[in-house]
């Protein structure tokens, strides 16, 4: 029966006949689902084993710019999740996301926060953790065999992970790939922009939760510069509504009447591209790698996929 026609059944239809439509229909069902693949790996199977895995999903695409993109989300969610891992557990990722993975270094073991607030931010690490390391598995899963592998991390890049500096450098690498994300959007379509975005918006609320309790606790999240787009985390009395956040600070991330600008307007989040995301992963505290780096900072050697170089 072609795909297109409605089926009328007939009530006085015999039993057999109706398990033979059965039969039909399930096997049309399932030849849908084997069609959809990724870089020649079926996906159907990901449809079908939905049920025990809530990180199963479906790429609609083979485009080497699409592939490449999501690699470069890959691998920021790499470095995020490995991040709140060791602070959070003092271990590593699950097994399952570090298949031939880099080494990591500099890892710290698992912090303990005191003073105000002590539990409510260990609470939300924890929480940010199982997001992160839930983007990474969703990731791979969509990615297929396309996926790469974990670089090697170098988790002491901007300083040394400790109870008193673990807030700052969280901030900086959530506002920062908060703008990856949104960069890296330009690349997509389809469920794998719907997929992203999703991504994204998780990563603003991480982002504006770390800038709220960096203004909350200061003596334990001191400023890490990204670079000049970063907006300092700070309560200025000069933000007002006619101005917005400026070269001072603000709670927010986003452009103000002083730093907006045709491609980043006022009140919405910056955007990064993917060379400028590196500058920064392969730089040092405020001092971002120069154009044409492939390695340092973060990735001492590289990120892994075709986007590299700064």
């Amino acid at each position: 029966m072609a795909s297109k026609e409605i089926e009328i059944i007939d009530q006085t239809a015999t039993v057999e006949k109706l398990k033979k439509i059965a039969a039909s229909r399930a096997l049309n069902r399932r030849r849908f689902l084997a069609s959809l693949s990724m870089t020649g790996a079926a996906a159907g199977a990901g449809l079908l084993s939905g049920c025990s895995t809530t990180n199963s999903v479906t790429a609609v695409t083979t485009s080497t710019a699409q592939i490449d993109a999501l690699n470069f989300v890959l691998n920021f969610k790499y470095l995020e999740a490995t991040f709140y891992a060791f602070i959070t557990t003092g271990g590593d990722l699950p097994s399952a996301s570090t298949v031939s993975s880099g080494a990591v270094t500099n890892a710290p073991g698992k912090l303990v926060f005191t003073g105000t607030n002590a539990q409510q931010i260990t609470d939300m690490l924890n929480e940010i953790y199982y997001d992160e390391k839930s983007h990474v598995a969703t990731l791979i899963s969509l990615l297929g065999s396309a996926y790469a592998f974990r670089p090697a991390i170098n988790l002491g890049a901007y300083a040394a992970i400790t109870a008193t500096n673990a807030l700052s450098i969280a901030r900086l690498l959530e506002d920062v790939g908060t703008t990856a994300m949104v960069g890296a959007s330009a690349a997509l379509t389809n469920s794998n922009l719907t997929l992203v975005s999703q991504i994204l918006g998780i990563e603003s609320c991480h982002a504006g939760m770390l800038r709220l309790v960096s203004i909350q606790n200061p003596t334990i999240a001191a400023y890490a510069k990204a670079d000049s787009l970063d907006v300092l985390p700070a309560d200025v009395a000069a933000v007002t509504p006619p101005v917005g956040p400026g070269v001072s600070g603000g709670f927010f991330a986003t452009a103000g009447a002083t730093t907006s600008t045709a491609t980043n307007p006022a009140g919405m989040a910056f955007t990064r591209t993917s060379s400028q995301v590196l500058a920064i992963a392969y730089g040092s505290n405020g001092t971002p790698a120069a154009s044409g780096a492939t390695s340092g900072g973060f990735f001492p050697s590289g990120v892994s996929g075709n986007i590299k170089t700064v």
